[in-house]
């Protein structure tokens, strides 16, 4: 066991190799399953911090992501208890070893599109990282949880940790949530990692479509024809399960545009207005000094699972329809089909191909290239091409999630020497960015400047310029947008439409 006295308490951990874990520490308060959080810090003499705290509500999908999403399980414990009150726990994972100053924080959110994922899952847990870390000689800490930056800022120095010298760095939904994070007015962290998500994929809803989706949640649950205060009380107490049963995937539980936490839409005309009097103020944007973004070369496969995999059939005739529908320039329409080399009698296995290729660079590569050139401080991108080994759908592909996978390290030993080492140097660059070293030649708006990390076969990593955006990135999308044959936020929302067709038509 390991025990660390600390002003607000006696925290009983475990003790690891080389690294103590300290889990299912409560950082916030919920009266009830609606209430605002309150930070919390009134602990007892001892607290038990050895074993993961219940759950936020969300689906049990470790499982799926494993051995359907990365084609590789490893081993997994029993999943904790949800619960709509005492989910608010984080993880701290530290060195074991002395260290004679505040280390650096790192604090991971992972993803799953606001509606799966967990920070007790087994391939985010960080402690090979931390490990890691030690062995480099630049150790960290690192923490995982769902919302609980202001905790951190203030406790975290008990830890050992600089509330002064925090990354925040997430996957997928995760990286959406660290990128928005940013509308804060107060400072919340020192450096920024973006992980394959930007609020450009993953856009907030406008309000009347979080309108209807409540709409659509108060008819599963069979709300529809009480009073408000009825509701009120019912989703205060409704159990996790059944809320988890009953919300249709249909209706997706992601943020809307409030006016206050989430204050604005970010486009591509707002990322490129950034110098504007008249562009929306981010004030982060001056609080956090450095930002690293990058993208998997394969990230528009995770579609498959979103609406596409039904939908393969036919998909050339359908895709080619839907922008033709949704762009209101025919043009733009053709410039894309030309672009892609895709039109209506394009075979199934060509069309899939290709409107995965359209998928990546619309929700993925152009807006993270847009955060990179709109950056005003030291930015830093990568490009992710170690393909998937294992057997599956998409072996050969460096699909969406991987590289979180692999930069915890828990997936060494199920790959290959050189698939290994290119794991263990991307995590040294996560960590040497974290401890404000530079990783790699910044990025240049005109010149570019990115490391690949991968394919294996072909050395573990290298730096390349801007032409092509790197290793098997397409231009296609920049060269259109800059001779003014599409619209770039025009053509993000036509790709969101066709996916939603795909909900339409009842496929979940």
């Amino acid at each position: 066991m390991a025990t660390l006295k600390t002003k607000i308490g006696v925290f009983n951990g475990k003790k690891g190799d080389i690294v103590e874990q300290y889990l299912g520490i409560k950082y916030a308060s919920l009266s009830d399953q609606l209430a605002v959080p309150e930070i919390f810090s009134s602990y007892g003499a001892e607290i038990d911090a050895t074993k993961f705290g219940s759950r936020c509500i969300a689906g049990d999908a470790c499982a799926f992501e494993q051995s359907v999403l990365l084609q590789e399980a490893i081993d997994t414990p029993e999943a904790p208890l949800m619960s709509g009150t005492e989910c608010l726990n984080l993880n701290i994972y530290r060195p074991g070893t002395s260290f004679d100053k505040p280390l650096p924080v790192m604090v991971f959110i992972h993803g799953g599109g606001y509606i799966i994922g967990s920070s007790h899952w087994p391939q985010y847990e960080p402690s090979r990282l931390v490990k890691l870390s030690v062995e480099l000689g630049t150790p960290v800490i690192a923490v995982n949880f769902k919302c609980a930056l202001l905790w951190i800022k203030a406790h975290v120095e008990a830890f050992g940790g600089d509330p002064e010298n925090v990354t925040v760095f997430g996957e997928s939904a995760g990286a959406v949530s660290v990128l928005s994070q940013l509308s804060s007015e107060e400072s919340l962290f020192k450096r920024g990692i973006s992980m394959s998500g930007t609020p450009v994929m993953l856009k907030p809803l406008e309000l009347p479509r979080a309108e209807a989706n409540y709409a659509v949640i108060m008819k599963a649950l069979g709300l529809e024809d009480i009073s408000l205060e009825g509701r009120i009380q019912k989703l205060k107490t409704v159990s996790p399960e059944e809320l988890i049963a009953k919300t249709p995937m249909s209706a997706p539980t992601i943020p809307y545009l409030d006016g206050d936490v989430v204050p604005f839409k970010t486009t591509f005309r707002s990322l490129k207005r950034v110098s504007e009097k008249d562009a929306p103020i981010v004030p982060g944007r001056q609080w956090c000094e450095e930002l690293m973004i990058g993208d998997c070369q394969h990230d528009g496969t995770i579609f498959f699972y979103m609406g596409l995999q039904p939908r393969l059939a036919g998909i050339a005739s359908a895709f080619c329809a839907s922008l033709s529908k949704n762009l209101a320039n025919p043009s733009s329409a053709h410039s894309i089909f030309t672009a892609y080399n895709i039109s209506p009698e394009t075979s199934d296995e060509e069309a899939t191909k290709k409107v995965f290729e359209f998928a990546t660079d619309i929700a993925y590569v152009y807006p993270a290239l847009a955060f990179a050139c709109s950056w005003p401080g030291k930015v830093y991108y990568y490009n992710f091409n170690e393909p998937n080994h294992w057997e599956g759908s998409f072996k050969g592909h460096s699909t969406h999630g991987l590289d979180a996978a692999l930069v915890f390290q828990n997936y060494n030993e199920k790959l290959e020497p050189e698939a290994k080492k290119v794991a263990i140097e991307f995590a040294k660059d996560f960590i040497d960015f974290a401890n404000g070293t530079t990783p790699w030649k910044q990025f240049d708006k005109q010149e570019g400047f990115t490391k690949a990390f991968g394919p294996s076969d072909q050395g573990v990593s290298k730096i390349v310029g801007q032409n092509g955006y790197g290793q098997g990135r397409r231009d296609a999308l920049g060269k259109l947008s800059s001779e003014g044959k599409v619209d770039l936020d025009e053509l993000s929302l036509a790709w969101d439409a066709f996916i939603r067709e795909g909900f339409v038509f009842g496929n979940k």
